[in-house]
């Protein structure tokens, strides 16, 4: 157990009202560093009472106008604070994430980790688009004048996941508070720990206190109550398609509008023309970054017939150089999956993977390592593209390798998931480039490139990978009520007004 931790006023409390408190019934749960699988702290365990003290508190700020009614300028000076605030504090962030969920704490930056500098300009980047944003005006014929109008909404209830703490987190509650709403976040209780330093930041930026709260715990004892509760007029969700359609299907009896982003099984094609060393690095960080959690995985890779040998020899080649190994060194680019419960389950498919095709390298735990929840990079080939293990998301550095014989099988075979969230189309051939992204049945595509956006753009996915989307002046429909006012208008060449 970490004496730090313990002794922190703030981590692994909930923050509501603007204070740290622990849970109404006194209730911990453990937090568990995945790369030692040593407990680091006891975190307190939210429920109803917790979630229905901390929408009051939302509510009560809320209609209090302080940040609802706030001029645009002043929610944009303290999400500008609050940006700079998580720069100057991203390796004390990176620390605790790296604790709570594995992700290695990778090499020394001059200036912040790039995590935490994308978290940042999630805060700006809304805080500029409020600022900005104008509602449209019509004249009808010289008789009716009409213009709109975006208003905060409410109280949000958003739901993150664990494989980016802060990142994730920051894309849905820049929006959400920008545009002067309040909001009640559940994160994973998978990552518990580093959202207090968020928490923390929010507070010393000058943000009111209730605009923003914080609810730890588990889904079914948090989660549930914050959906349900008759005062959250939203949830947006990131997570497993089995835990959106209960939210949906719970936010459906009271009309709550919900924005989903749920994962996928994602195609990274790789045509013969392609610079091939450039698509062999990219297709591996697509899969072993994070040690395979996150959500545009690349985890299925195509590859046309005629380069399918050579491409097999050198992604094995690069895939060496992701040697799992403790996260919290600056050398390590592969660590431990976030629980003993992903861990099982990455095995489990391993396991499968022996059955439904050849694991081509790695395919178990590290040698090395004795303890932590740790999976080797592999890659699974001479395998059927309806296999499980190319249909269902593992969430693991385990990638399966098809190849395909042209362009119109190779997104055939893309196409063929019941997930439809990103897609990597590798050519030098324009026409190709084009040719696929038109017909590839996914929310988010990248040419010759991956991950990196324009955060004006659309993100979500389509079939089983979402509903909904979010950024830009999507967030903004999603996260206000957009009204409009008309009145009447003297049309010109009628008689003088009185």
């Amino acid at each position: 157990m970490s004496d730090s931790l313990e002794q922190s006023r703030s981590v692994g409390k909930h923050f509501i009202g603007g204070e740290f408190v622990a849970a109404e019934s006194g209730a911990t749960f453990e937090a568990v560093n995945p790369a030692t699988e040593e407990i680091l702290m006891q975190v307190a365990r939210g429920d109803e009472k917790d979630i229905a003290y901390a929408v009051a508190a939302a509510k009560s700020a809320f209609d209090a106008g302080d940040w609802s009614r706030a001029a645009p300028s002043f929610r944009r000076k303290v999400l500008f604070k609050a940006a700079d605030l998580i720069e100057a504090r991203s390796a004390e962030i990176i620390r605790l994430q790296t604790l709570e969920m594995g992700g290695p704490l990778g090499p020394e930056f001059p200036g912040p980790h790039p995590v935490m500098a994308r978290s940042a300009w999630n805060l700006r980047f809304f805080a500029e688009e409020q600022e900005q944003a104008g509602g449209h005006a019509f004249n009808r014929d010289d008789t009716l004048l009409t213009y709109t109008m975006s208003d905060a909404a409410g109280v949000f209830g958003l739901i993150t996941p664990w494989n980016a703490p802060i990142m994730l987190s920051t894309w849905k509650m820049a929006p959400c508070l920008a545009y002067g709403n309040s909001a009640v976040h559940k994160p994973s209780e998978m990552s518990p720990l580093s959202i207090s330093i968020l928490c923390e930041i929010f507070a010393e930026a000058g943000m009111p206190q209730g605009v923003y709260n914080a609810v730890l715990g588990y889904g079914k004892e948090a989660g549930i109550p914050l959906v349900e509760h008759k005062e959250v007029i939203g949830v947006s969700f990131t997570g497993s398609p089995g835990t959106a359609k209960d939210i949906a299907g719970r936010a459906a009896t009271s009309l709550k509008r919900t924005s989903f982003e749920l994962g996928g099984k994602s195609a990274s094609i790789i045509f013969a023309d392609a610079d091939l060393k450039k698509a062999v690095g990219a297709a591996a960080m697509s899969i072993f970054m994070n040690s395979g959690q996150i959500c545009v995985a690349g985890s299925r890779i195509l590859v046309q017939r005629s380069i399918y040998d050579d491409f097999l020899e050198q992604f094995e080649k690069v895939a060496a150089a992701w040697k799992p190994g403790d996260p919290m060194s600056r050398t390590t680019r592969l660590g431990p999956l976030v629980s003993k419960a992903q861990y099982d389950r990455v095995m489990g498919y391993l396991d499968l993977a022996r059955t439904e095709g050849r694991v081509l390298f790695g395919g178990g735990r590290p040698s090395n390592l004795e303890k932590g929840y740790f999976v080797e990079p592999t890659a699974i080939v001479d395998v059927a593209q309806d296999a499980r293990v190319c249909q269902e998301e593992i969430f693991g550095p385990v990638a399966t390798i098809i190849p395909f014989d042209d362009v119109d099988q190779a997104i055939e075979i893309a196409n063929d998931s019941t997930y439809g969230l990103a897609g990597y189309i590798w050519t030098e051939s324009q026409t190709t480039a084009h040719y696929v992204s038109h017909r590839l049945q996914t929310g988010m595509i990248w040419i010759n490139s991956g991950f990196d956006r324009d955060l004006r753009q659309p993100f979500g996915g389509m079939k089983m990978s979402g509903l909904g989307r979010e950024g830009g002046g999507l967030s903004r429909e999603f996260f206000t009520e957009t009204r409009f006012a008309s009145f009447p208008l003297v049309p010109r060449g009628a008689a003088t007004a009185h």
